[in-house]
């Protein structure tokens, strides 16, 4: 199972996904959790080009489906501001949760495309009592 958790800069993300991971590993599952500032830095990805967000994404995506297939709950906390992203990503693993999180603020020049069908939003008055 993966969870994309997505949403603008400072929404929330990482924080609610840490939150989540504790919960998911005191219950005994094994989790990873990747998150998108780490990842990219790690990867040495400076390109924020819809091209170098692309590759970063999907990188991840890559990695999530490697650890989903060994048996990881698998946490993502990235920025996916288009549904089309949030869809390639979604085709490289079995089972899968996108989970926006309203709030922050984003690059000049890009909107966020509001969640889809199937995707959940998490509130923050609603995240504020829960983590």
């Amino acid at each position: 199972m993966v969870y994309l958790i997505t949403g603008k800069k400072d929404a929330g993300k990482t924080t609610y996904g840490k939150r989540y991971a504790e919960e998911l590993k005191a219950a005994g599952h094994k989790v990873l959790m990747i998150d998108g500032d780490e990842f990219r830095e790690k990867n040495k990805n400076a390109d924020f080009t819809d091209e170098g967000r692309i590759k970063n994404l999907m990188g991840a995506a890559q990695m999530a489906a490697e650890f989903e297939d060994k048996g990881y709950i698998v946490i993502l906390a990235f920025v996916a501001p288009k549904r089309e992203w949030r869809d390639m990503m979604r085709k490289l693993w079995r089972m899968s949760v996108v989970i926006y999180i309203p709030g922050g603020t984003l690059w000049p020049g890009t909107e966020y495309e509001r969640p889809a069908d199937g995707e959940l939003t998490i509130h923050a008055l609603y995240m504020a009592k829960q983590i």
